[in-house]
């Protein structure tokens, strides 16, 4: 019996948390070719690839995703998240990898406008944070070129997840931090707003079942269900056995929380979980 060769796949963005869990969750079943340098370093990256002519698959996770990080310095957010990827694509496809057959771009639900209703790929795209635009104008490119690009290429618009290796700039590690202070009481405004968390380890999955498809559509990647982050608050609160006193405004805020139908239309039937704190 003739042995089954690996998928050979690139990757950036291999120490941030998506990045190393999804490289820990599948390096038995594939080969990873892991870009360990900055991703605006044109030089490096030609470098490199030049050492790993043979990849197949390029998952591209690398960037800035912390909205604090990305609102302190939004020059270096645009360099990094906008112009530097964008240089990996024309460097792709101008490269002599004749194996390469698919580049999987990871952007954000914080392209979208915020709304009260679950967002499709076809909702408004009107990103409010300096990290929602930093990944549309990559978006923007890869519509606008997408026909001189020699391989196919995806979009996963990636909505909340949860990992203990996040730290401040993340929600879920940023209310942590502010519960820790212990004061007798903790005034919250514009939270009463809706978000989508997926488990870290579905999305995963999701994105090995994007790629393994090589689809070229934009594809949302969330659970599909709202949380309220109120609740998750109360929760947080709860499991870290908070006693301070929370107070919340009632104004409900628009939110960011995924239609997942096209993701079912293209074949993925697993139940979506329930993610873990």
């Amino acid at each position: 019996m003739n042995r089954v060769s690996k998928k050979i796949i690139g990757i950036t963005g291999a120490r941030g948390a998506l990045g190393s869990h999804l490289i820990r969750k599948y390096k038995t079943k594939v080969s990873f070719r892991i870009y360990k340098n900055k991703i605006e370093n044109k030089k490096n990256f030609k470098s490199w690839l030049s050492k790993n002519s043979d990849i197949q698959y390029f998952i591209h996770l690398a960037g800035i995703s912390s909205i604090e990080k990305a609102n302190i310095n939004p020059k270096n957010t645009y360099k990094v998240n906008s112009s530097a990827t964008i240089d990996i694509i024309k460097i792709l496809n101008k490269s002599k990898l004749i194996n390469l057959n698919y580049f999987l771009f990871s952007s954000t639900s914080h392209v979208y406008k915020p709304s009260l209703k679950s967002l499709s790929e076809k909702s408004t795209r009107k990103p409010s944070t300096i990290y929602g635009k930093s990944k549309k104008k990559v978006e923007d490119f890869i519509f606008k070129n997408h026909k001189k690009i020699k391989f196919k290429i995806g979009i996963a618009r990636i909505f909340n997840f949860y990992s203990r290796k996040h730290g401040k700039g993340f929600f879920i590690q940023d209310i942590k931090n502010r519960l820790r202070i212990n004061k007798k009481k903790l005034k919250i405004g514009k939270i009463n707003t809706s978000r989508d968390y997926i488990n870290l380890n579905q999305l995963c999955e999701v994105l090995f079942f994007i790629l393994n498809k090589r689809i070229t559509k934009v594809v949302n990647v969330g659970s599909g269900k709202q949380l309220n982050l109120i609740n998750l608050i109360k929760l947080i609160k709860d499991k870290n056995n908070v006693k301070t006193k929370l107070i919340f405004e009632n104004k409900k805020y628009p939110g960011l929380f995924a239609n997942i139908n096209l993701l079912r239309k293209l074949g993925y039937r697993k139940r979506i979980i329930k993610f873990i704190l």
